[in-house]
């Protein structure tokens, strides 16, 4: 019989919670793995992950560069490609964009090079994906109109929670119908370029992932559920 591994089985438990968005969790568990055993790379790097998701970005950076190996040793894909993602969140694209090639020279078919446009290129991709949207969702746009910004920001995130970092979209607004919510915050539909630009392997998958998140997005402000959603075609 295998002998079990307490520290493990932590970091089991947090990478589970991890997956149901429960951060406060997911941290309590690769923090108790690391004081089972304080050499446990797997959870040092998903507790830098969940730190990185809860907003706390220079902890997460910290956290990161902890298990960087030495320089003269080959580094983990997955520790570069999450210190690209922190270091995006705080706003150093340059060194962000350096990892993520570093990564894609490291595992190229897991980690692919994001699809950077431009301000206009990125537009004009977006202004095709809303002519081919529904009906229903280009009335919408009369209403609540699309801002893009290059990332999410602490100041949206105190606002809206439960949103990370690597959120492609968000709606912040008053949902149609839902006239107890009201707020003085005026609707609109944020979109994320930066997220969105590493979410495809071409433009034409960034396009469809620029869709996929205005058409849920859009749904949410017409007050539609994920039921709803996935009904119309929208989720």
């Amino acid at each position: 019989m295998t002998e079990s591994d307490p520290a493990s089985e932590r970091v089991e438990e947090g990478e589970e919670a991890l997956d149901e968005d429960d951060l406060v969790r997911a941290l309590q568990c690769f923090d108790e793995a690391l004081r089972l055993d304080p050499e446990h790379y797997g959870a040092a790097l998903d507790r830098a992950e969940t730190l990185h998701l809860m907003w706390r970005t220079e902890e997460a950076l910290q956290a990161a560069l902890a298990v960087a190996p030495p320089p003269d040793e080959e580094d983990d894909p997955d520790r570069v490609d999450l210190e690209g993602r922190i270091r995006e969140a705080a706003g150093d694209f340059e060194r962000a964009d350096a990892l993520f090639r570093l990564a894609h020279e490291l595992e190229p078919s897991e980690f692919h090079l994001p699809i950077r446009t431009g301000e206009k290129d990125f537009r004009a991709i977006l202004d095709k994906v809303l002519e081919a949207l529904p009906p229903v969702i280009r009335d919408a746009l009369l209403e609540v109109p699309v801002v893009v910004e290059p990332k999410p920001t602490i100041a949206i995130a105190d606002r809206e929670p439960h949103i990370t970092p690597d959120v492609l979209g968000l709606f912040v607004g008053t949902s149609v119908g839902d006239k107890m919510q009201v707020t003085d915050t005026p609707n609109v539909v944020f979109l994320f370029q930066r997220n969105l630009e590493r979410a495809g392997r071409s433009r034409a998958e960034v396009a469809k992932e620029i869709k996929i998140t205005l058409l849920h997005e859009y749904g949410h402000y017409l007050g539609f559920d994920e039921e709803d959603m996935e009904h119309l075609g929208l989720a």
